[in-house]
């Protein structure tokens, strides 16, 4: 189960504040103690009413009158319907917003408007959750004040890329747990799309990034906090749900401020580009019972909205989750080093609004072929000196297959000439030359006419021969048909016409179409 990681409050705002006390409930789960100096971008955002109490979230400048935090922040729970600007306060500057007294660094702010994502839909299908508060006067940037914008990052983090939260949130996941006020941060390890959507059961992977910590995790109150990226740093993410209990070493899921879904709203756009949203899954398919080596996998991408460009992933499920294919291509053969091995298909969508990935299901583990092609000599037609086969071949698993055919035939050569250095006696008739035979083989052209049909020719061949054509079949792993197709043809010369020229065409002949 899921849980946004806004906090709750049933005490008081900082001291000076203006609205009415109460603790904040929480700080970030096996974090580490941090100085606003540190995250001069860090903000408190306070939410207090008169009906409903108070509530605390992060987040962050990104400009001197604009705070970035979650639409989960400032809308009434399970709804879109955003609370007046008048209910909240910001609070930067501020290591600790429990103490006594306020830091000669802290600005106090109140809020002019509150701008929540268009798209922004709440738990379980989350998405979008991103708001921006602007700010009735600006904040005075420096780093005397300890406040500082950050940028958004350009790109999504890749999968193992480290990222920083800081918060000021509860540190334990227990309900009854509350925080002491002070910011904390902890370093995660970005998780891929994939591996995101796979976790968390999401398919708006474009506006969605995970990171996980092996002892530490956000928790209620961290949420609308920046997670941050590189030197300098720049926000890749804000904080947006997590696990019940805020359970450590699995994935927190963050809004991803750099797909542009996410990222020109917060630029000012009302109507930002939607990314693509699939309707139906992609599906990994394969020729025959089970996947073989060297057979080709299908991957289908199932059905998008939002017209976007499709690429496919083919990745090892494995331990190594090795890629062993990315482009635009839906097919891939696996070599036999993948014996073994199940295959996954992971499919991305890009348009305007970003990239969205969704994956097939797993392939059973690839299997060594064993299964022998077929092949046939269907027909053969000869004409004068010249033949032409027809040849069917096939592979139960759809390996790609090679062929070869060729003719060979018993040739009529010069027998070797002996040395004989002894004269020659006068006055006896030369003796007539040995005739010797020696095997010829010829190759034929070759061209695949249909799938599974082929066409091979070759011309200048003998007359009064015995020719034998024999069709060499070869799948990729190098499994060969049961019986070599054969047939065997002799040639004749066409008749002579009253002229003594010869007549149209030629004499065939018995044709024997075998296998052996």
């Amino acid at each position: 189960m899921l849980v946004l990681v806004a906090c709750i409050l049933s005490l008081a705002p900082p001291a000076g504040a203006a609205a009415a006390q109460a603790p904040l409930v929480p700080y970030i789960v096996g974090g580490q103690e941090a100085s606003i100096a540190q995250f001069p971008w860090q903000v408190y955002v306070l939410r207090e009413t008169a009906s409903e109490g108070g509530a605390a979230c992060g987040g962050s400048i990104i400009s001197p009158t604009q705070i970035l935090t979650a639409a989960h922040c400032v809308d009434h729970e399970g709804s879109t319907k955003t609370y007046p600007a008048a209910d909240f306060l910001v609070v930067s500057g501020d290591s600790n917003v429990e103490a006594a007294t306020l830091p000669p660094t802290a600005q106090l702010k109140l809020v002019a408007s509150v701008r929540a994502h268009p798209y922004y839909t709440p738990l379980p299908n989350i998405k979008d959750d991103a708001a921006v508060l602007t700010l009735s006067t600006p904040l005075t940037l420096s780093p005397e004040e300890d406040a500082q914008a950050i940028g958004l990052g350009g790109a999504t983090p890749a999968g193992g890329t480290p990222l920083t939260v800081s918060g000021y949130g509860k540190e334990e996941g227990a309900e009854s747990a509350y925080p002491n006020g002070k910011l904390y941060t902890t370093t995660l390890t970005a998780f891929s799309a994939q591996a995101c959507s796979n976790d968390v059961g999401e398919i708006n992977s474009a506006v969605l990034l995970c990171a996980a910590g092996a002892t530490s995790s956000t928790c209620q109150g961290d949420s609308g906090g920046p997670l941050v990226e590189g030197s300098p740093s720049v926000e890749a993410g804000l904080v947006d749900f997590g696990g019940v209990g805020c359970p450590v070493g699995q994935l927190d899921g963050f809004t991803n401020v750099t797909a542009p879904e996410v990222r020109d709203f917060i630029e000012g756009s009302e109507t930002p580009p939607v990314a693509a949203r699939p309707t139906s899954p992609p599906d990994l398919k394969w020729v025959g019972a089970a996947p073989v080596d060297f057979s080709t996998l299908t991957c289908e991408p199932g059905a998008w909205n939002g017209s976007p460009t499709l690429t496919y992933t083919f990745q090892a499920e494995n331990a190594s989750a090795q890629v062993l294919q990315s482009s635009t291509s839906n097919v891939f053969s696996p070599p036999s080093a993948l014996v073994g091995v199940p295959i996954a298909c992971i499919v991305q969508a890009s348009n305007p609004g970003g990239v969205t990935t969704d994956s097939s299901g797993t392939t059973p583990p690839i299997a060594a072929d064993t299964a022998a092609p077929s092949a046939a000599i269907t027909a053969m037609k000869c004409s004068g000196q010249a033949c032409t086969l027809s040849i069917a071949a096939a592979d139960p698993n759809a390996l790609a297959l090679t062929l070869q055919a060729t003719g060979s035939y018993t040739a009529t050569v010069k027998c070797p000439v002996k040395k004989n250095n002894k004269k020659k006696k006068q006055g006896k008739r030369p003796v007539k030359a040995p005739v010797c035979h020696a095997p010829k083989t010829v190759k034929l052209s070759l061209k695949a006419t249909a799938p599974g049909a082929y066409q091979a020719t070759v011309s200048h061949l003998p007359y009064r021969k015995t020719i034998t054509f024999a069709v060499t079949v070869t799948n990729a792993a190098g499994l060969r048909p049961v019986k070599t197709p054969v047939s065997a043809t002799i040639l004749h010369e066409p008749p002579k016409n009253k002229k003594g020229k010869p007549s149209q065409g030629g004499g065939v002949g018995p044709i024997g179409l075998t296998s052996g």
